[in-house]
């Protein structure tokens, strides 16, 4: 059986941690990450040494490419936030680009049942945005929409897979008893969300 590979050549990070953590937790194995910048190289590598997987880094077929050879012994993840291993400017003006905050399950103030209609046509149209946003953060009630059985969980995986970094509140998560219900993105940390809406070139709360 032909080893899998994880080519996240001409991607920037997040995207090849975040697809170097979706091969680990979908139980792909032992499999290769392909990797065309040295920083995401060494991010990776990090990344994999602090969950204490096996892995051993050479270079590619070309010049300026990196392999590394990943050998992970279970699903389980003790430092999963991707994000954390990755630069975070440190100037408004180095900023990534804009974060879009969800408080609710709903958009803007009115009927209810409006509200969610709102919101769905907001999260699926994200993707159509270029530049897309830096990173999607839920808390409060907004984290139900990044249930698995939310009706935009579909919109919000893809915009994961196009490298959106998705932060679902940890204490939002356990009051509402959500943790194991969350279907995408990482359960994060109060001070890591600061750090995204402080830095962020501006914030959008729909």
């Amino acid at each position: 059986m032909a080893k899998t590979i994880v080519d996240a050549r001409g991607e920037l990070c997040p995207k090849p941690l975040i697809m170097t953590k979706r091969a680990i937790k979908e139980g792909a194995g032992s499999f290769e990450v392909l990797i065309d910048n040295k920083t995401s190289c060494e991010n990776v590598s990090r990344f994999l040494a602090d969950n204490h997987i096996s892995y051993t880094e050479g270079p590619g077929e070309r010049e300026g490419e990196y392999r590394i050879r990943v050998a992970p012994e279970g699903t389980e993840l003790e430092k999963p936030d991707a994000a954390a291993y990755c630069a975070v400017p440190t100037t408004k003006s180095e900023s990534a680009g804009y974060v879009i905050a969800f408080t609710r399950a709903t958009m803007g103030e009115g009927p209810e049942e409006l509200g969610r209609i709102l919101i769905q046509g907001f999260c699926n149209t994200i993707k159509e945005m270029d530049p897309l946003p830096a990173a999607l953060i839920f808390y409060n009630s907004g984290i139900a929409l990044a249930r698995k059985d939310s009706p935009v969980i579909e919109a919000l995986i893809e915009l994961e897979n196009q490298g959106v970094d998705i932060l679902v509140c940890g204490t939002c998560t356990d009051y509402f008893s959500a943790k194991n219900q969350i279907g995408v993105g990482t359960i994060s940390n109060m001070y890591t969300i600061m750090e995204r809406l402080t830095l962020a070139g501006h914030v959008i709360t729909p």
